[in-house]
């Protein structure tokens, strides 16, 4: 058996139309379908977990399903065939159910907002996103604090809580060492964990250290950005494989002969002989030949199968 948490109006009526009756109640779905899809069916959170933005109306319901009467909809929601009504009311009613339901860190917290039990709450609250709202809103920071394991939040707590000395070893990608080095500073230690093309960019364009930054780039796009916004263009010219990035550095930077053989996507083989034009004919073919030769080994495996 589950519990099923939802929300009806005064008059018992869901925002389709069903009407939930009274505690003790079975209701039963007239259009059952078990297609894990809305619709067809008596929607709720299973045992209070899923997306709280869905609980709307006036009465809290709570109902006892069999399991097999129960089809999960993605990780928001749930319908149910029929069930048993074993609660309808206000929040305070609620308190009884809390030790078996909200178990996820996001329903818990959402539990301890809207209806209380915070002490038992707190516990359930493990994912590093929820431990910082809960700091955030409730408090309990010496608690949560070590809940914040993850780069993003590791940053957010710190800019808008505090605790950096702490913070600041917790941050290891390099989108957020980037955002730390240029919002709260550090650059001194953040610059080594900066190791990811995008963010090498930023740093460049933003901090600077170009010498530093330059060798982490290695991808096609942010080659290509780099010599159109920094420069370098000899160096970042060998970067760029991809056939995408070689048609736009041909067209807005220059170096036709040497990124049309680069050029092998059909896409953008059409999209040279559209905009480029000129000297265009060796990569096109080569386009065409690689289209025949994955056609063919595709037929192949097929007639082998």
């Amino acid at each position: 058996m589950a519990l099923i948490l939802r929300k009806c109006k005064k008059d018992g009526s869901s925002s389709r139309g069903f009407v939930y009756g009274q505690v003790g109640d079975t209701v039963t779905a007239p259009d059952w379908d078990p297609e894990p899809e809305c619709g067809k069916g008596l929607h709720g959170l299973k045992q209070g977990n899923g997306d709280w933005s869905l609980l709307l109306g006036d009465d809290w319901l709570v109902i006892e399903a069999e399991e097999k009467d129960i089809i999960d909809i993605d990780k928001n929601k749930c319908k149910f065939r029929t069930g048993k009504i074993l609660y309808r009311g206000d929040k305070e009613g609620l308190h009884q159910y809390a030790t078996v339901m909200a178990t996820d860190s996001y329903s818990a917290y959402w539990w301890a907002l809207s209806i209380g039990d915070r002490e038992i709450m707190r516990d359930r609250v493990t994912n590093p996103a929820w431990a910082y709202y809960w700091a955030w809103k409730f408090g309990d920071r010496e608690i949560m604090r070590d809940r914040v394991t993850e780069s993003q939040w590791a940053y957010v707590w710190a800019r808008y809580i505090g605790d950096r000395e702490i913070m600041i070893d917790r941050v290891t990608d390099s989108k957020w060492a980037y955002t730390w080095a240029l919002i709260i500073g550090d650059r001194e230690i953040m610059i080594d964990r900066v190791t990811e093309s995008q963010w090498a960019y930023w740093w460049a364009k933003k901090i600077g250290d170009h010498e530093i930054m330059r060798d982490r780039i290695t991808d096609s796009e942010h080659a290509y950005f780099w010599a159109m916004s920094i420069g370098d263009k000899e160096i970042m010219r060998d970067r760029v494989t991809e056939s995408k990035w070689a048609y736009e550095w041909a067209r807005d930077i220059g170096d036709k002969e040497i990124m049309r053989d680069r050029v092998t996507d059909p896409y953008w083989c059409d999209a040279w002989r559209r905009y480029i034009g000129r000297n265009y004919m060796k990569s096109l073919s080569l386009c065409f030949r690689n289209s025949f030769l994955k056609i063919k080994s595709f037929f192949k495996k097929l007639i082998n199968s």
